[in-house]
């Protein structure tokens, strides 16, 4: 049986293995290349952009922070590993682009102490944009426009493959000083994105099928459009205080709101419109003072004359979904009462 199992074992360990080698530029393009045992002397103008060998090439210039220098430098290379390895000139065009752009912004890069770096390097420089990616059949280098790996010979891969990951090394000593300042800015963002979630004016679904966003915002918008937006609203009128009448009205609003003190406030102004269950529409505008704080003036018409009353709201949709987690969270006490065995143990 322990013959079988470890049968098994090398068998499945065999199949993973030609999976991957069947994934186009495996072989030159995965972190293994780090494992590989080169030699300096002898090397053409291809082995000479393995990254082991360009790291250890340019240190002195990573070490002394001469970015452009390295960067430059592994251009040079590139370009001599492409003619060697004939690349076509769409895919040295494609990759040298690249190059140039991480070269055109480092001369504006903010020095180590400067709180702008961490954002400039992320934003500007990207170093992650050389690093290559592993698609379902082959390695890929870039995003748009993307260099495909599949069907190339080995030397072309190398040499595409081997640049790239040796401008990746660099520029990962470029970030690596950041980690902390990236940490500080990733839980800086995560506290708006938590307070916008918390604190924020509810986004409805023709709101959000109107205003998508992107998924590569980083922040919430500063400001939200309200479009025909629902609302409970508690309407009082009437001239005096023996003669007010209250009434509950559907209130649908078009407006604006803007957020302040990191997404936990807003306020805004609103154009509304009230639909009562025994009267007629009534229209009006609603202020937003802060979170929690609305209120309005409505006018409808009565025979020949327009009558005024107010009106105050609350965020329908948020409303029920604060009603939705206190009923979960009484529901969940009373299972436990219910699951829990008392002391006498029944």
């Amino acid at each position: 049986m322990s013959a079988r199992l470890l049968a098994c074992a090398l068998a499945l360990t065999g199949v993973a293995a030609t999976a991957h080698a069947q994934i186009a530029g495996a072989t030159y393009c995965s972190s293994a290349v780090y494992d590989d045992n080169v030699r300096a002397e002898g090397a053409g103008p291809i082995d000479r952009v393995h990254p082991l060998l360009s790291r250890a090439r340019y240190a002195d210039d990573v070490r002394n922070e001469q970015w452009s220098t390295a960067v430059a430098g592994l251009r040079e290379d590139a370009v001599q590993a492409f003619v060697a390895a004939r690349i076509s000139p769409e895919q040295q065009a494609t990759f040298l682009a690249q190059v140039d752009s991480v070269l055109a912004v480092l001369p504006r890069l903010p020095g180590p102490g400067d709180p702008a770096r961490a954002t400039f390097v992320a934003d500007s420089v990207r170093t992650i944009r050389f690093l290559p990616v592993q698609g379902v059949d082959a390695f890929r280098l870039f995003r748009r426009p993307t260099i495909e790996l599949a069907g190339l010979a080995a030397n072309q891969a190398k040499a595409l493959c081997w640049s790239a990951m040796s401008i990746d090394v660099v520029l990962f000593r470029l970030a690596k000083p950041l980690e902390g300042a990236a940490i500080a800015r990733l839980g800086r963002l995560n506290t708006s994105w938590a307070n916008y979630r918390a604190y924020g004016y509810t986004r409805q679904p023709l709101e959000l099928f109107i205003f998508r966003g992107s998924v590569h915002d980083s922040l919430p918008a500063k400001g939200q459009w309200l479009v025909g937006h629902l609302s409970a609203g508690g309407e009082i009128s009437g001239r005096r205080a023996d003669s007010l009448t209250t009434s509950t009205d559907a209130v649908v609003e078009v407006g604006r709101l803007w957020y302040r003190r990191d997404y936990t406030q807003y306020a805004g102004l609103s154009a509304i419109a009230a639909f009562p269950a025994r009267s007629s529409i009534a229209y009006g505008a609603m202020l937003h003072v802060a979170r929690g704080m609305r209120g309005g003036i409505l006018l409808r018409k009565s025979g020949t004359t327009w009558r005024k009353s107010f009106v105050m709201s609350t965020d329908l949709y948020g409303w029920l979904e604060q009603s939705k987690k206190a009923v979960e969270s009484k529901l969940a006490v009373v299972r436990g009462m219910v699951v829990l065995p008392s002391r006498d143990g029944r």
